[in-house]
């Protein structure tokens, strides 16, 4: 971890470094300068920053949280988040001819959040030094916690989301007759594959790094359990509603997602996974059914986790079982 806190502010002071116009002192100022650069990361902060006053303020709240300023730490993410964002960056500046600049800034903001979460999260564990540590506890873990909630639901295809090094991939292969493994992070997907290979006592195993928030590379109606274990609870709540967009459409008709996501949001809603109580992110059990119900997911069980299961805070997380209907 810390080399990879050395790596993160050697990139920031470059990039900063690299900075050299003042900032926009008028949204009118940093409009004219988008007009020439609409994918500049950088610029479009200042009219955030400018902005700001006319958004909501679960948003102001949001972007004080994140930090998303010309000096913040979405700046180690700059060339990945122009990237990913310039088109919708471009689209966003046309916005502003006919829209205010609060409206569409708020909605860069939302967009910038999410990326920029992934991003950090996926660089934050890059590492391999936590899934060793924690390997030992995960026979507890299991029998104490998720097999008395998965124990009637169907193993027969089983998608893992962020398996880190594949702790609760060992428990799961034992029950699968397939199990495909999606990771953001390429040094995990790595490390699942030279542990468990192509084939371990008849399961078959087959490896896809995601960019995030996507199951694209993963078939329609092609999984009976989606399964994620102490990882989602560092999702950003906007990333955990993608997901569950992307969850419904590979489950089969009747099947079920075991996710173990973050309640932290009721404690510090619209904040930073980064600097949150076990780096936990903005998601709450509340949001999870909303977001279940928007994407067409019934909740078949919910239950806060915390002190008993060994979090060290009353109601820090929680389990949710998620099921598609049978109907079309």
């Amino acid at each position: 971890m810390r080399s990879l806190l050395g790596r993160i502010r050697r990139k920031l002071s470059r990039v900063r470094s690299q900075i050299t116009s003042p900032p926009s002192t008028t949204e009118k100022q940093a409009i004219r300068r988008l007009r020439d650069h609409p994918r500049s990361l950088v610029l479009w902060l200042d009219l955030i920053g400018l902005s700001a006053p006319g958004m909501p303020e679960a948003v102001r709240d949001q972007i004080r949280s994140h930090d998303l300023t010309r000096t913040g730490i979405i700046l180690g993410f700059k060339d990945e988040l122009e990237s990913r964002m310039g088109a919708d960056l471009e689209a966003a500046y046309k916005r502003l001819e006919a829209e205010s600049a609060a409206l569409v800034c708020a909605d860069v903001v939302a967009e910038m959040i999410r990326l920029k979460t992934i991003a950090q999260c996926r660089d934050a564990h890059a590492e391999g030094n936590y899934y060793r540590d924690a390997e030992p506890f995960m026979q507890k873990q299991w029998d104490g916690m998720i097999w008395p909630i998965i124990q009637n639901l169907d193993f027969q295809h089983v998608l893992e989301l962020a398996p880190g090094h594949g702790r609760n991939t060992e428990f799961l292969r034992r029950l699968a007759s397939c199990i495909t493994l999606v990771d953001v992070n390429p040094n995990c997907i790595e490390a699942c594959r030279k542990r468990f290979g192509e084939r371990v006592d008849g399961c078959q195993f087959r490896y896809f790094v995601t960019d995030g928030d996507s199951l694209a590379m993963i078939d329609s109606e092609s999984q009976t359990l989606v399964y994620s274990f102490d990882s989602m609870v560092h999702f950003d709540s906007s990333v955990v509603k993608a997901y569950l967009h992307e969850i419904v459409r590979v489950l089969r008709p009747g099947g079920s997602a075991f996710l173990h996501h973050s309640n932290y949001g009721t404690v510090a809603p619209n904040s930073d996974w980064a600097h949150n109580h076990g780096n936990r992110s903005d998601m709450t059990a509340e949001r999870m059914r909303a977001f279940a119900s928007e994407a067409g997911l019934e909740v078949t069980f919910q239950r806060l986790s915390g002190l008993a299961d060994g979090w060290g805070l009353e109601d820090l997380d929680a389990f949710s079982v998620l099921r598609r209907p049978d109907g079309p």
